[in-house]
Order: C-alpha cells, then sequence, then structure tokens
C-alpha cells in the first residue's frame, strides 16, 4: 500500500477518532467549565484563528514548488525555495505579532459590552498565550510543507492521531485542578510546540533536508507570489465563514450564543474533514499530472472518480444528521442547545457542494489558477458578512448561518461550477449528472429514514445507536446495489477482502 493511500485511511482514522473525542470531549468540557467558560474559549479562539492565515499562503506555495523540484530531482531548487520561505516565515510571524498586540490592546472595547470584567481579564491572559502558540506554529510551517511534498502520509497523519489522543486526555488532566478556559489553552499549546519539534527532527533526520540559499528567481518569485496571495485569500475568506460569525455573536448576543454556535461549528467542520480527506493528500499527485501535461480528460476522471465517493460519504452523514441530529444534539450537549440543529442543516447542505469538488482547487492549485478562486471567494465572503451583520444581530445563530449558507451556495456552488467548465476544462454536466443520479437514491433513503424514526418510539441513547445504524446499513446497501458502478463495487469488495485478511 502507498503512502497516498495510508494517508487517506489515516485521515478517515483522524476523521474517526476526532468526532469520537469531540463526542467525549465537548460534554466533559462543558461539566467541567460550563457555558459561559465554553463560550468564551470558542470565542477568543475563533479570534486567534485569523492568525493561523498569516502564512500568506505560503504553505500551499512551499508545497507546490517544492514538489516540482523534487519531480524534477533538483536538490538546488528544493534547498533554495526552504530557504526563501523562511524568509516569509519570519516576516509573517513578526506581523502576526505586531496585529496581535495591537488587537490585545483593544480587546475591552471590543467586547466590553457583552462581557463581564472577570470575563475580560481571562480573555486577555488567553489571548497572549493563544498568539504564542499561533507565532511558533508559522515560524516552523515549511517543515509540515516539506513532509507533505515527500508524500509521508504516515507520519504526519500519525502525527495528528496523536494529538488527537493526548490533547484531550491532557486537557482533562489539567482541569481536575484548574477548571477554566484558560486552563484548555494551556494544554493545547504545550502539546503544539511538542508536535513541532517532532516535525523538524523528522525533516533533518528522517528526510535529509538541506535549507541553503543558492540564487534569486525572479520568475520564480512571481508565480510563487501569485499563488501565496491567491491561498491567502482563500483562506482569510475561510475565517469570515468559519469564525467571523462567532466573533459577531461574541460582541452582539454574549459568550452563550456562541458556545450555541460552537456546538455547530464543531458539526460541520468534523463533515468537512470527511471529505478534506481525500482531497488534502492529492495534491502531489494532481502537481505531477499537470507538470506531465496530462489530458483534460484524465483530470475531469479524476475530479468525478473522487467527487462520487466523496458524495456517497456525505450524503449519508447530511441526512442522517437531518433524521437524528435533535436527538444526537440533545443527548451530546445536553439542553439549550436546541439551534445548533438549524444552524447546522443551514450550513451544510449548501457547504456540500463545494465539498464534493474541493478536488478542483488543488487542479487550481496545480495550474496556478488558483488567483480566480481567491477573488470570487472574497466577494462570496463580503457577501456573508454584509448579510450576517444584521441577520445575526436579530436572529442569532441561525440568522449568521442564513448568510453563510447562502453565500456559499452562490459562490462555491454556481461561480466555481461556471469557471471549472468554462475556463479549466472540466466536465461539469458529466459531474452534476453522476451526482443526481446518486441524488434519488438518497432521496428515497432519507424519507425511509424519516418515517422509520417517527414509528419507532424510544428516545433513549440505545434506541437512538440503533436506529443510526439501522439507517446506516439501509443506506449502505441501497447505495451499494443501485448506485455504485462495478468498478467501485469491486473496490468496496476489495476493501473487504483486506479487513476479513486483516
Amino acid at each position: 500500500m502507498n503512502e497516498r493511500k495510508i494517508g487517506i485511511l489515516l485521515s478517515y482514522l483522524n476523521i474517526a477518532l476526532h468526532a469520537l473525542v469531540g463526542f467525549l470531549y465537548v460534554p466533559i468540557l462543558l461539566h467541567y467549565i460550563g457555558k459561559s467558560e465554553y463560550g468564551l474559549y470558542q470565542l477568543i479562539g475563533s479570534l486567534i484563528a485569523y492568525f493561523s492565515i498569516m502564512d500568506f499562503g505560503l504553505t500551499a506555495a512551499v508545497t507546490r514548488f517544492y514538489t516540482r523540484y523534487k519531480a524534477l530531482k533538483d536538490k538546488v531548487g528544493m534547498e533554495n525555495i526552504l530557504a526563501i520561505s523562511l524568509y516569509g516565515y519570519g516576516g509573517a510571524t513578526a506581523l502576526s505579532l505586531l496585529v496581535g498586540i495591537v488587537c490585545y490592546w483593544n480587546l475591552d472595547s471590543i467586547f466590553g459590552a457583552s462581557m463581564t470584567a472577570g470575563e475580560l481579564l481571562e480573555a486577555r491572559h488567553m489571548f497572549l498565550l493563544l498568539l504564542f502558540n499561533i507565532a511558533v506554529s508559522l515560524s516552523t510551517m515549511v517543515f509540515r510543507s516539506v513532509i507533505n511534498a515527500h508524500e509521508k502520509f504516515l507520519f504526519l497523519k500519525g502525527l495528528e492521531t496523536v494529538q488527537l489522543i493526548l490533547q484531550p486526555a491532557l486537557v482533562i488532566l489539567i482541569l481536575q485542578k484548574y477548571p477554566t478556559a484558560m486552563a484548555v489553552a494551556v494544554a493545547q499549546t504545550m502539546l503544539n510546540v511538542g508536535l513541532i519539534l517532532a516535525r523538524i527532527y523528522y525533516c533533518f533526520v528522517r528526510l535529509h533536508i538541506t535549507i541553503r540559499f543558492h540564487y534569486w528567481n525572479q520568475e520564480l518569485f512571481h508565480d510563487f507570489k501569485k499563488l501565496a496571495l491567491s491561498v491567502f485569500c482563500v483562506s482569510l475568506i475561510d475565517q469570515v465563514f468559519w469564525k467571523t460569525n462567532q466573533i459577531i455573536l461574541g460582541i452582539v448576543q454574549g459568550t452563550g450564543a456562541v458556545a450555541v454556535y460552537s456546538i455547530a461549528s464543531l458539526i460541520y467542520m468534523n463533515y468537512m474533514a470527511l471529505s478534506t480527506a481525500i482531497s488534502g493528500v492529492y495534491l502531489p499527485h494532481i502537481t505531477e499530472m499537470v507538470a506531465q501535461r496530462k489530458p483534460m480528460e484524465e483530470l475531469s476522471a479524476l475530479f468525478i472518480q473522487i467527487g462520487r465517493w466523496q458524495y456517497y460519504l456525505l450524503a449519508l452523514v447530511a441526512t442522517g444528521f437531518i433524521i437524528f441530529g435533535r436527538q444526537f444534539i440533545q443527548l451530546w450537549a445536553g439542553s439549550g442547545f436546541e439551534d445548533s440543529y438549524w444552524i447546522t442543516i443551514l450550513i451544510i447542505l449548501p457547504f456540500t457542494i463545494d465539498l464534493i469538488q474541493n478536488i478542483g482547487l488543488a487542479i487550481l492549485q496545480a495550474m496556478n489558477r488558483y488567483d480566480f478562486r481567491a477573488k470570487i471567494y472574497f466577494l462570496t465572503g463580503v457577501l456573508n458578512l454584509v448579510l450576517a451583520i444584521p441577520l445575526g444581530t436579530k436572529y442569532g445563530g441561525i440568522g449568521c448561518a442564513v448568510a453563510t449558507g447562502f453565500s456559499m451556495l452562490m459562490g462555491n456552488g454556481v461561480v466555481m461550477n461556471y469557471f471549472y467548465k468554462k475556463y479549466i476544462g472540466l466536465d461539469i454536466p458529466q459531474f452534476w449528472k453522476e451526482i443526481g443520479k446518486i441524488t434519488l437514491r438518497v432521496g428515497i433513503c432519507l424519507v425511509i429514514g424519516y418515517g422509520v424514526d417517527h414509528v419507532v418510539p424510544g428516545s433513549g441513547k440505545v434506541v437512538f445507536l440503533l436506529k443510526v445504524l439501522g439507517y446506516t446499513l439501509l443506506y449502505g446497501v441501497t447505495v451499494y446495489v443501485t448506485a455504485m458502478s462495478p468498478e467501485e463495487k469491486e473496490k468496496v469488495r476489495g476493501i473487504g477482502r483486506k479487513v476479513r485478511i486483516g
């Protein structure tokens, strides 16, 4: 089994662990620190998340160009691109610290109207710690890019698995004595520093990388800058979509509203991970295909193939949540989080379009055509912000979710599909023809599952689990028999044979 397949398998293992940990972790956090403290932690985390994008797209650019030099066996180019990128990461880190200090001195004016004096004091301490965390991460991000470019997904994803297991264990240990949001931030920072040191060690000791400046290439710098800034713009708008709503709610509604939105956020971020687990490991492969000038038909076939597999999985989760989501949130987070159900649905349904096509983003990066995505995403983010402020003020989290869902549908759905077909040459009509056929079968499963859920009495944990398992079985059999191609069925059978052998 090659590293790419291992990377995909480990990604899904991490998703499963992340979901499992989340199911256990969030109720424990709510138990120890309460709804307000949890909301405070999520609010400051949302604010500090903006600083994580201040690599200005360097990570994606380093991966692409380092992979290209690696494919050409150009050791000098590999060394040179790492040296140049280190200067960039250093500048990005310095800028993030400068902006962070400015924000620190203005926290009172930003959140003073919705927070108590005690919450503001804790917010300031937590902000400084998480800012340090971000600065350390930014300055060493080049090592993650190198590991990704070498397709060492076993180590990369394995390390993420370690983080998933150790972080909640460390947090719970500390919370026994210090039940505050600050304690959660301390544990997170300690573990992050340890993982960074592990990546640095792996790069120098196992991959034997060398970082050395050899020359300045103006043409390379132009291409590097174009891709980096495009990815940065997209990352910036990502924060508008995924974090700004929580900041808006923190300003106009308080930490309680942030906590409700954060529960929905955890669900749809896990939903997103189901898709990016596959596409994320395909960037080096697609870069090589583009560098070798493979015909567009091959890229379209890969685009459709990966999209179908992503849709099989996402449709199961989306329909399952529509049927069982209310019960799940009640059992998981408790009372007071009812709006989280509608917030989640309003976001994941339009978001699915983007997720089943995210292999297209890897194609754009490989072709260095990501600038259009950045422009459209920027306009989409502006639309989200313009709608979220008034809707969030009047309708709370649900209003923010309506703004986000509508914006994604227009930008990521309508406009990007037009661009993929018109200017990239991907076979978008065939893609949607394939997805449409699958959707008919999915719709039947949804209707049957919804009906059975209302007929079968009981709402306890055991009954809930049996219903979920029953629906999963119904969905799996229906999709396998009626929707999958012969090649897809053979892959499923192949996985089954390997599991039995194992």
